[in-house]
Formats: structure tokens, C-alpha cells, sequence
């Protein structure tokens, strides 16, 4: 056996390993009752995307995993409007968390503002800033 290394990304390998993954966590998790898929939210100002929200619902907690908002639309409230959409759906899928990871220089006050707490930092990534992680109980 080897490891072949390659610096694109072969989806059929993709997806084979991440269906090795996938058998591991539903063999370990399958008494674990929650609605698990993908979540998309779009901000559409006639055709223009204003904003987004990407994440999953897994094991009873909501991941987000890129909220942006057009530079264009900065400052109207659309990442609180997308947060707010982000926890009732949470809700709705019976989630009892929502957690996010996000750079020091990407906001993180805005997600405290919304009542996410800091659970962990990851400092120097990338270098020169952290990595900070935050949670919020939807319970």
C-alpha cells in the first residue's frame, strides 16, 4: 500500500472516504434522534445576492459554517435577519445548539452580540490572528 498525494481533489475519492466516515459515525451515533441535512439561506435583493447563510443540522446541534454579507449591504441588520432564521429553523429541526467557528477578523463581537458564547480559541490560525469557536444553546 501507498498514499498518493495530488493537490486537487478527486471526487469519486471524496466521496468514497467520506462514505468511510460516514459509516463510522452512524455506527456510533445511531441512537442519537435528530434531523440531519444541509441548510441554505439567501439574501436576494432582485438578482443580486445581498447575503448567505451555509450550514447543517447534525446530532442535535445546527452548524454554521459560512454566513456572508455583500459589502453593498453592510449595516442593515441582514446577518442578525439570517442569525434570527438560523436559530428558529434550529428549532425546528430539534436542535439545542447552534455552534460556528469564525476569525478574529471576521466580527466575532457580532455572534456575542446575538448571545453565542466563546467556547475555544485557536491561536495563530492563520498566523497572526485566532480561530475563535462559539456556541449558543437553543434550549
Amino acid at each position: 500500500m501507498k498514499i498518493a498525494q495530488k493537490d486537487s481533489i478527486t471526487e469519486e475519492y471524496y466521496e468514497a472516504v467520506s462514505d468511510l466516515l460516514y459509516q463510522h459515525n452512524l455506527k456510533n451515533t445511531v441512537h442519537i434522534d435528530s434531523i440531519n441535512k444541509p441548510l441554505e439561506m439567501i439574501i436576494q435583493d432582485n438578482e443580486k445576492i445581498a447575503g448567505g447563510l451555509y450550514g447543517r443540522s447534525i446530532w442535535g446541534t445546527l452548524e454554521i459554517h459560512k454566513l456572508a454579507v455583500s459589502e453593498d449591504y453592510k449595516g442593515r441588520g441582514l446577518g442578525k435577519q439570517l442569525i434570527k432564521a438560523a436559530i428558529e429553523e434550529g428549532k425546528a429541526r430539534k436542535c439545542d445548539y447552534i455552534s460556528l467557528q469564525t476569525f478574529s477578523f471576521q466580527a466575532p463581537e457580532f455572534y456575542e452580540k446575538l448571545g453565542f458564547v466563546r467556547i475555544g480559541i485557536e491561536t495563530d490560525f492563520p498566523k497572526g490572528f485566532e480561530k475563535y469557536y462559539y456556541r449558543k444553546s437553543l434550549l
